[in-house]
C-alpha cells in the first residue's frame, strides 16, 4: 500500500558555481555552499536533547576502491546501537558537513560526514569521475558504518543535499543495506535538464524576457545535444551563428557554460580526454526518474518553493508519476514557502536561517520511520 503524504505547503506563523570558468568544468547540479557556511543555528538547534548532551565526535578514515575518505562520525549518546546516516554531498569541492551530523545526533541518529574526494583529507579527485561513481563512497560509508558496533546495521540510511539529492535515492536503488533516505533539494529531472533552469534564471534575473529566456533555452538544448551525440555539427555551427545575432547574446555569452566558445568536432568529443567528456558522455542525461522506481524503502523528498537552481515543480510532479505507476513505494514529499535551494528563509531582507520547519519535518519523519520504526 503506498505510504505518502501530499505535497503540503507548511503554513508559518506571522550563487552557488564552480570556480572554474567555462562547460569543461562545470554543471551537473552548480555548487552549493555547505549548511556549515551559510546558516545560523535555530532554536530547534539550541535545544539539546540527551543524546546530544553525550554526543561524541570522532576522526575516521575508510576506503571506498581505491580511494581512503576522511570523515567524522558523531555518535549520539543514549542506549546503543544508534540507528545511523551517512551525508552526501551537494556538487563542488565539499568538505564534511558537520552541522548536519551533529543535529542528526541530537535526534538519536548517528551521522558520518566525510570529506568530498580530493577535499579536505580525503584522496582520489571528485572532478575525474561521473558524479554517479560518488555513489560508491557513500555505500562506502555504509560499510564501515556495519562495522561499528555503536551501530544497528538494519537502521543505516542516506541523506543528500542538492547533487545528494540524486545521490541518496541513486545509493538506495543499489544497495539492500540502505534503510531510508532524505533527499533534499533533489531534481527530479536529468542533470542537463536542470541545469537549463538554473540558466534561465539566470537570465529572468538580469531582465531577460520570458520570450527570450525560451528561445536561449531551446539554442542551449539543440547545442548541448549536439556534445553529447556528435551527430549534427553543421547544424549546430549554424544555430550559434543565428545566435550571435540574436538581442539576448550578449547575456548568454557571459553565463559560465561558456555556450558561444570554440564548438568540437565529433572527433574532439569522442576523446576521453575531453574535457567535457564525463559531463555530455555520462552525466548530462542522467535519469533520477529511474532510479526512483527502483527504492523500495522509506523516503523523504523534502524541497522550498524558492530555490532558483532546480525545477521544483517539475521534480515533485516526476515523484508524484512515479507513485501514480506504482503502488508500493513509501514516499512522503514537502514543500516549504520561502525556502531557498539549501532550505534558508527568504524575505525581503534576504537570506535568513534555516528553516524550523523543515528541521521538524525531519524530526518527525525519523522518529516515526527511523527511531520507532518495527
Amino acid at each position: 500500500m503506498t505510504n505518502f503524504k501530499q505535497v503540503s505547503r507548511v503554513t508559518k506563523h506571522p550563487r552557488f558555481t564552480s570556480p572554474h570558468r567555462g562547460w569543461r568544468s562545470v554543471f551537473a547540479l552548480a555548487f552549493v555552499l555547505p549548511l556549515t557556511t551559510c546558516t545560523q543555528r535555530t532554536s530547534t538547534d539550541t535545544e539539546k536533547t540527551s543524546e546530544a548532551s553525550t554526543a561524541t565526535e570522532e576522526a575516521v578514515h575508510f576506503v571506498s576502491g581505491k580511494i581512503t575518505l576522511a570523515g567524522t562520525l558523531v555518535l549520539p549518546g543514549g542506549s546503543r546501537p544508534h540507528p545511523a546516516v551517512v551525508l552526501f554531498h551537494g556538487s563542488g569541492a565539499q568538505r564534511r558537513d558537520l552541522f548536519t551530523a551533529r543535529w542528526f545526533a541530537e535526534q538519536g541518529i548517528a551521522a558520518l560526514a566525510y570529506d568530498k574526494r580530493g577535499v579536505g583529507e580525503s584522496t582520489g579527485n571528485f572532478r575525474t569521475v561521473p558524479f554517479m561513481e560518488l555513489c560508491d563512497d557513500g555505500l562506502a560509508a555504509i560499510d564501515y558504518l556495519k562495522s561499528r558496533k555503536e551501530i544497528d546495521a538494519k537502521r543505516i540510511g542516506v541523506w543528500g543535499l542538492s547533487q545528494g539529492g540524486w545521490l541518496g535515492p541513486l545509493a538506495a536503488s543499489r544497495s539492500p543495506e540502505v534503510s531510508f533516505v532524505i533527499a533534499v533539494s533533489g531534481p527530479g529531472v536529468s542533470p542537463g535538464e536542470q541545469m537549463i533552469v538554473y540558466y534561465a534564471n539566470e537570465l529572468r534575473s538580469e531582465g531577460v524576457t520570458e520570450s527570450d529566456v525560451q528561445e536561449a533555452s531551446v539554442l542551449r538544448r539543440h547545442i548541448w545535444n549536439y556534445l553529447a551525440t556528435g551527430g549534427g555539427y553543421e547544424k549546430a555551427k549554424a544555430e550559434l551563428e543565428q545566435g550571435r545575432t540574436k538581442r539576448w547574446y550578449k547575456q548568454v555569452k557571459t553565463q559560465q557554460d561558456d555556450l558561444f566558445g570554440p564548438l568540437q568536432t565529433p572527433a574532439e568529443l569522442s576523446k576521453p580526454e575531453h574535457p567535457g567528456f564525463n559531463w555530455f558522455q555520462h552525466e548530462m542525461n542522467y535519469d533520477p526518474v529511474r532510479t526512483l522506481r527502483m527504492v523500495r524503502v522509506p523516503a523523504l523528498f523534502l524541497f522550498g518553493d524558492k530555490d532558483q537552481l532546480i525545477p521544483v515543480a517539475e521534480s515533485v510532479a516526476a515523484i508524484l508519476r512515479v507513485l501514480a505507476e506504482e503502488g508500493h513505494h513509501n514516499f512522503t514529499i514537502r514543500e516549504f514557502p520561502n525556502d531557498d535551494h539549501v532550505m534558508r528563509l527568504m524575505s525581503s531582507e534576504g537570506y535568513g536561517e534555516i528553516d524550523p520547519e523543515y528541521l521538524q519535518t525531519m524530526k518527525v519523519w525519523l522518529a516515526t520511520h527511523v527511531r520507532n520504526a518495527p
